[in-house]
Formats: structure tokens, sequence, C-alpha cells
């Protein structure tokens, strides 16, 4: 489960930064207008949302549990939550009233799985998903340069610089790490709020365990006006399949204040 957690942990590294070279205009509007393509929940408010989590048990192979056993059957009544807020989500679960510590005890390797699973996947959806996949901050980008097929993009952070590539029409579609080990290709879906992210494809070969591929889908529905994930299919080396959905979801929505720039007709002349 760490080699699982570790390809699904890299693209946190983003949110620790190193500052970069002061960029140039050009590529300044570069940045802008890749950030304004994609759906932005930070902008529209976005605090926290809180989300009981529903599993298609059928689509693990890796459950040692018959149908007909308790223990499977105390497995589909663990009530598991998620919590997403800013690059922090957690996972809790809690097994019904009056379950004796015996049966907890045989279920728990298997709760264990699934949270860390969701944990794992969700703690990737932040960089991609929470504002798009373009920094939130300029002082977070090293550099831009066009190429044929678009733009790249490189982010200076602690594991390592990141590189990101987008074609003309600002759609990344390949995000690189630790020294070219892990080797992502995020889908992002249109939407008429802007590009909303769907999904990953992800290589990992940054230790000696061997490769991991990992993929997902995400699909999203909205939730008090935003845009959320609403359900995912998670494949671990294809043997690990796990199918979840997203339901009951609560959100804690701030007040958006915009700040226009002053022009120089408007203000007073003395």
């Amino acid at each position: 489960m760490r080699r699982i957690a570790l390809v699904l942990l890299t693209v946190v590294l983003l949110s620790i930064t190193i500052s970069g070279q002061e960029l140039s205009a050009g590529d300044k509007q570069i940045v802008e207008s890749a950030r304004s393509k994609y759906y932005n929940l930070e902008s529209l408010g976005f605090q926290s949302a809180i989300c009981s989590v529903s599993f298609d048990i059928s689509t693990i192979p890796l459950l040692p549990l018959e149908k007909n056993e308790e223990s499977y059957k105390l497995l589909r009544a663990t009530r598991f939550i998620l919590k997403l807020e800013g690059m922090n989500p957690s996972v809790l679960y809690s097994y019904p009233t009056g379950t004796n510590e015996r049966a907890q005890q045989r279920v728990a390797p298997m709760a264990n799985l699934l949270k860390s699973l969701v944990m794992g996947l969700f703690q990737t959806w932040p960089t991609k998903g929470l504002h798009g996949p373009i920094p939130a901050f300029d002082s977070m980008i090293q550099s831009v340069v066009a190429t044929n097929d678009g733009y790249v993009m490189i982010l200076k952070v602690s594991g390592g610089p990141v590189r990101i590539e987008m074609n003309k029409d600002y759609l990344v579609n390949r995000i690189i790490s630790i020294g070219g080990k892990i080797d992502e290709h995020p889908y992002y879906v249109p939407t008429p709020d802007g590009l909303i992210f769907a999904g990953n494809s992800a290589i990992d070969d940054s230790e000696q365990g061997g490769r991991v591929e990992v993929q997902y889908v995400l699909e999203n529905a909205l939730v008090d006006g935003l845009r959320l994930p609403s359900s995912a299919h998670l494949l671990v080396n294809r043997n690990i399949d796990v199918r979840f959905a997203l339901s009951d979801c609560t959100v804690n929505k701030g007040v958006v204040i915009v700040v226009k720039p002053t022009k120089v007709n408007d203000q007073k002349q003395p």
C-alpha cells in the first residue's frame, strides 16, 4: 500500500515551492491565459466539503470475504466519510453501533485498504482539480517555454523540477516529476464553467520495488452550485479495481469579493 500511496501523492509536491525567477510579461500572459481555461473552485468560494463514500465491493478482487459471511456484511455497513479541505483531504470510517471488537479486527485490514485508496486518490486531486493544473501563484513557476505543439511550464519544488506540458489551447496533457521517473497524463473535460479534472493515468518508476501503474476516472456533479467529484473508478497495476461514489455532500463556502483595478478615468481629479 505504501507504493500506491507514493504514486498518488507525488503531485502534492507542487504545494511546497521554492522561489523562482521573475517571469516576463509574455510568460505571465501565457500563464494567465492557461489559468483562465480551468474550473477554479477556490475562486468560487469553495472551502471544504464532506461526503459519504459508498463502495462497489464486488469490484475489489483482493477482498478475502464471501458475500454470505458476517465480515462481508459488516464491511458493507461500515460508514466511510471523505473531507475535502484545501490541500489536506482526510478519510474516516466507523462501524455500526454495537459492533464487537473481534468483528472489527477481522474487517479492519480491508477497511484500511479502502481508506488508503480513497485517501491516496484525493491527495492528488487538489493540485489538478481545486483550481486547475496551473499553480495559483506566478512565484511557483520557474519558466515558460513555447514549443511547436504548445507550451511547457517548469515548476521549482522541493522534490525537484516538475514539467507541465500543454497544447496550444492550454490543455495540460502531461506532468513529469522526480527526474522523469513519474509520468502522468491527466484528463480534463469541458463544462460551461471551464475545463474540469476528470482523471489521471500515471506510471511510477521512482522506487526499487518496481513499476506502479495507476489510472482513475472521476465523474463530477453540481453540489450547492459547485462542480465536485461524484464517483471514481481506480485501477492500480491492473489487480486493484475499486469503484466508489460520493453522496450526501455538504459544502462550506466563503464569500467571494472581486476587487477590480481602478481605472485612471474613474479617479477623482484634484
